[in-house]
């Protein structure tokens, strides 16, 4: 029995205490008969009663509405007792009942005070039948019987209710208690902590979990949580593994990425416990150590470890290959020189030169990826360095519509780099730029410098009139390998970033609206990199 019982389980409860004291229609005879003989004894009766429970102080303090209080109070015992005599005891007659012990709860009457002045309206009713009785003695005494055993009936509903609204609010207290508590906690922690519910939405989130992600709670909660922080390929593994939750297994050391609200992904090893009751409702308590860190170490690791293999392995091939090189080379000059005039088969020794230069283009840009960065300073312009990077490029934009704007203004750009390194990152970045542009493709080269803790930097950035750059993708974009074209190393990018860190530098994504920008921050004067 709870608090929120229906009517129906109310009445049910009520004929299941009738049957245990042995409550007859004789019993409701009984009484329909008495109410001729105390009806003038309610209204004195009435005011006892509240005189007594006025006359305590514990009692006298649930009194807060004054004179107007008590004469409602009084017109519903009134009421009651009418009931009480009524012979009728249906549904509504339980239902008001059981709200009498709710509202004891409610006014704080303490169910001892209630007991007590139970007793004294019981005897006070016991003594104005006695005083109207004009029948036998021992139906007499039957009457009272079934009298007493209305009250005692009433009494059991009225402290049933009060016990389970007591008992009620007191779960509910303990659960808000709970609940700050447990929030207290949550808040100060250093994971990223959810509680979701059965629909996979978020009730809760923390402070953490905002910061790293970049959402508000106010944001998130009421949200499915899957479709705000998964892509596709993780919705239905991780709404599996909410539902094993869910199911009262606990999950430990499930791991997957989210989505946070600037597009970049961080990895979450996921612990995950049932709760049987969160503000009411079963919940699964989702805590998410952040491992993205690790996670780049760890492959950071990985590939220094392979790209040494690598380097050991392609320097042998380059050595190997060079001489191949310089002999085909040789053999198509004097091929060349046979085929003077038939300009079919000198296509086809041009389309050789052209798939060995590739060839030979790869090797070194492993090779150079892999050898250490030795940089010869020297005061160089870098507007001179670019510009020689442009033109390099003509054999990749010669038949494209694609031009090259500068907004330079008056930034002085001569800086002490090593001129052949910042001019491979000046290709490297201006040949992405091309590919990436459909014509009539536009490139704008932008500058500006700043003095920051005694030191002069100059800033060049590079953007494109492309489609832009993925979040996904732009997460990867300076790893070794990762490439979005069908052909290539993907270490372009790679090697930019290593160049320009041995400067001392740095070269990021910027934040513009349309297009890719790459922004490169060199140091004017020689600098050792940062460690």
């Amino acid at each position: 029995m709870n608090a929120t019982a229906s009517p129906g389980e109310l009445t049910e409860r009520y004929r299941r205490l009738q049957r245990y004291v042995q409550w007859t229609e004789q019993d409701a005879t009984r009484l329909r008969k008495l109410h001729p003989l105390v009806i003038s004894a309610f209204e004195p009766l009435v005011d006892d009663f509240y005189e007594t429970i006025e006359s305590e102080q514990d009692t006298a303090k649930v009194i807060v509405g004054g004179v107007e209080q008590v004469t409602r109070l009084k017109q519903t015992l009134l009421l009651w007792l009418r009931e009480l005599f009524s012979g009728q005891y249906d549904t509504d007659y339980v239902v008001r009942r059981w709200r009498v012990g709710w509202k004891h709860v409610e006014i704080g009457l303490q169910s001892a005070f209630y007991n007590v002045a139970m007793a004294r309206l019981r005897a006070g009713l016991a003594r104005a039948i006695e005083q109207e009785w004009r029948g036998s003695q021992g139906e007499l005494m039957r009457s009272l019987d079934s009298m007493n055993r209305l009250l005692d009936l009433d009494s059991a509903i009225i402290q049933d209710a009060y016990e389970a609204e007591h008992v009620a609010r007191q779960r509910r207290a303990e659960r808000r208690r709970s609940e700050e508590a447990f929030k207290r906690l949550v808040e100060a922690a250093g994971s990223m902590i959810m509680i979701l519910r059965e629909d996979r939405t978020v009730a809760y989130f923390n402070p953490f979990a905002e910061n790293l992600t970049g959402y508000s709670a106010t944001a998130v909660v009421g949200e499915e949580y899957t479709k705000q922080f998964l892509t596709d390929e993780y919705i239905e593994p991780v709404r599996d593994e909410i539902g094993k939750a869910f199911g009262g297994d606990s999950t430990h050391g499930f791991e997957n990425p989210i989505v946070c609200r600037d597009g970049s992904q961080r990895w979450i090893v996921w612990n995950m416990q049932w709760l049987d009751d969160f503000s009411g409702s079963p919940a699964v308590l989702a805590i998410g150590q952040d491992v993205t860190d690790q996670r780049i170490a760890v492959e950071r690791s990985l590939q220094s470890e392979r790209l040494a293999a690598i380097g050991q392995t392609v320097a042998g091939l380059a050595h190997e290959s060079r001489n191949a090189f310089q002999r085909s080379q040789a053999c198509l000059e004097l091929l060349e020189l046979e085929l003077a005039g038939r300009a079919d088969e000198l296509e086809l020794v041009a389309r050789i030169q052209r798939a060995l230069n590739h060839l030979h283009r790869l090797y070194e840009e492993v090779r150079d990826y892999a050898a250490p960065i030795n940089l010869d300073y020297q005061s160089c312009n870098l507007a001179h360095l670019w510009r020689d990077a442009w033109t390099h490029l003509e054999v990749i934009r010669h038949d494209r519509d694609i031009q090259l704007f500068e907004e330079i203004s008056e930034v002085d750009l001569n800086c002490v780099v090593d001129w052949f390194g910042v001019g491979q990152v000046f290709r490297n970045v201006l040949e992405n730029a091309i590919v990436a542009c459909a014509d009539p493709g536009e490139i704008t080269i932008r500058s500006r410098a700043w003095s920051e803790d005694g030191q002069d930097w100059v800033q060049i950035a590079i953007q494109d009139n492309g489609p832009g750059i993925d979040p996904v993708v732009a997460t990867k974009v300076f790893d070794a390998f990762f490439t979005t074209r069908n052909k290539g190393t993907g270490l372009g990018m790679a090697i930019t970033r290593r160049i320009v860190e041995a400067h001392g530098g740095c070269i990021e994504l910027g934040a513009v609206q349309h297009g890719a920008e790459f922004v490169i921050s060199l140091p004017r004067q020689r600098t050792p990199p940062a460690t």
